[in-house]
């Protein structure tokens, strides 16, 4: 094992490099192009076959010396539509484009997860498949809703991943069985009444009132309907309708998003929205229409394949390894993976000399010593596996 760690502080400063690379050429949902093209370079260089799905996403298989067990290792790719003010050597050139998740780190660690897994190939049995995957941030047609599908995806024994976390200091991490991070949905509601003068109110059918109703109707399904030990949002995000101090207008348009972290519960907001939905329509005299945009499932994280992670990652981390840090209600598109494979997702410390920057912020930015740790835990899970 001394020399599998050499190895992988050798190919620190290789992971490094492609980070800043990829952090300074960010690209967003579904237009990962060139960041494809720059992965599919460095498999050609490694010498490890791959294929393309869906235009972007990259898919790489190391072969071990026999047959065995099917391992994926799967890195999200995508940027976000925030201006960079981090101040960088390396920051974004695409004006208005950033890694502000931490995507770069993700593709880095798994390229150079690759390329000392392929080295090590004759060590193990089975399979690994290298899964780039485009489009995590795109709730509404992310990328795992396809990748997922692919039947040599779909036919894997096991499948890993990792997100780097501003919110877990450099060194630690955290890997939990159970539901880690929440469901993720999305929701547009349109009303239909009739227009008319503000001074008349009965000769319209007014939306605005309607949706009042609608916000409020909502929360009985969270409050009244729900067991309030399991936690559930419905949260209305934005209500727009009329442009006039004196005319009702004809319409309104909500949107919103809900979340859960029971895939169960998760599979019954479209039916009890719609249910309160219809009742409000009655009782205002509106047309209704709910539009759910199915999201990302709630991620969790597989006893088997988690209780091998947290040796994995007590070896790793060490005193850096936290036991039980608090579910999540962000949503992460890995889950659509786990919905069909046993898998886990470990949280990556990230948080470095500038303190803890949340994700999404404009000035996210991470310690890059993490790099190597999310290496070590990628190769040796996989070694442990399949050997």
């Amino acid at each position: 094992m001394k020399n599998l760690i050499y190895e992988i502080n050798e190919n620190k400063d290789y992971v490094i490099n492609l980070r800043r690379y990829f952090h300074e050429n960010p690209e967003l949902s579904w237009k990962e192009v060139n960041t494809s093209k720059r992965i599919q370079k460095e498999l050609d260089e490694m010498g490890i076959p791959y294929e393309i799905v869906k235009d972007i996403g990259v898919i790489g298989h190391i072969k071990g010396k026999g047959e065995g067990k099917r391992l994926g290792i799967r890195a999200d790719i995508d940027a976000l539509p925030v201006k960079e003010e981090t101040g960088l050597s390396f920051a974004s050139k695409n004006e208005g484009v950033m890694h502000a998740c931490g995507h770069d780190a993700h593709i880095s660690i798994l390229l150079g997860t690759a390329k000392i897994l392929n080295d090590l190939k004759d060590e193990f049995n089975g399979e690994i498949l290298i899964i780039f995957q485009p489009a995590e941030e795109y709730i509404q047609d992310s990328g795992a809703k396809y990748l997922s599908q692919v039947p040599e995806i779909k036919s894997l024994d096991r499948i890993i991943g990792l997100h780097i976390w501003g919110d877990i200091d450099s060194g630690s991490a955290s890997l939990n069985e159970g539901p880690i991070m929440a469901s993720a949905d999305t929701f547009d509601i349109y009303i239909k009444g009739i227009s008319g003068h503000g001074a008349s109110p009965n000769k319209a059918i007014d939306p605005i009132i309607a949706g009042s109703m609608v916000v409020n109707a909502l929360q009985t399904i969270v409050s009244r309907e729900n067991d309030p030990l399991e936690p559930q949002v419905i949260s209305v995000t934005a209500f727009n309708s009329g442009n006039s101090k004196n005319v009702i207008p004809e319409n309104a348009h909500l949107e919103g998003t809900t979340r859960s972290f029971n895939n169960d519960l998760r599979s019954k907001y479209k039916s009890e929205m719609q249910r309160v939905l219809e009742g409000v329509a009655i009782t205002t005299r509106t047309k209704i229409e709910l539009d759910y945009h199915d999201g990302t499932p709630a991620t969790v994280n597989e006893k088997e394949s988690t209780e091998m992670g947290i040796e994995v990652a007590k070896e790793v981390f060490k005193d850096g390894f936290i036991e039980d840090y608090p579910q999540l209600m962000g949503g992460e598109d890995f889950a659509k993976y786990l919905l069909n494979i046993p898998g886990c997702f470990l949280l990556l410390g990230g948080a470095g000399k500038k303190g803890k920057i949340a994700q999404h912020n404009e000035k996210f930015d991470i310690d890059e010593d993490a790099l190597k740790l999310g290496v070590e835990y990628f190769v040796k899970y996989a070694i442990k596996y399949l050997k």
